[in-house]
C-alpha cells in the first residue's frame, strides 16, 4: 500500500488481502470516516496497524477481522498484545491465523 492512501471518505468496507511486503498500514486511514469493516488477509509481514489517534478516529468501524497475518495477530492479542489499545474500542474484532 502507498504510504499516502487515496481512498473515498464514503467508503464503508474494505478488505485488504494478499500484501506480501506490507509491514504497516499507514495513517492516511483517518480518512475513512464512513469505514464500518475493516478485513485483513494474508498479509505475512504486516505488523503495524495506524497510530491509535488514526484507529480511534474511525468512529463508525465495527468490525474488525484479521486472519492469516502471523506477525499482526500476535502483536493484536487481547489485552497483552502491543497493538491492541489501538483496537480494544471496536465493538467485534476477530482474530485468527
Amino acid at each position: 500500500l502507498p504510504h499516502q492512501l487515496h481512498l473515498p471518505t464514503t467508503l464503508e468496507y474494505l478488505t485488504i488481502r494478499s500484501f506480501h511486503e506490507i509491514e504497516a498500514l499507514p495513517d492516511s486511514f483517518r480518512n475513512l470516516s464512513s469505514l464500518e469493516s475493516l478485513n485483513i488477509g494474508l498479509c505475512d509481514k504486516l505488523m503495524y496497524l495506524p497510530s491509535v489517534d488514526v484507529m480511534r478516529s474511525l468512529g463508525k468501524l465495527k468490525v474488525l477481522g484479521i486472519v492469516g497475518c502471523p506477525q499482526l495477530n500476535t502483536r493484536c492479542e487481547r489485552e497483552s498484545g502491543p497493538e491492541w489499545c489501538k483496537i480494544s474500542h471496536i465493538p467485534h474484532v476477530f482474530i485468527n491465523d
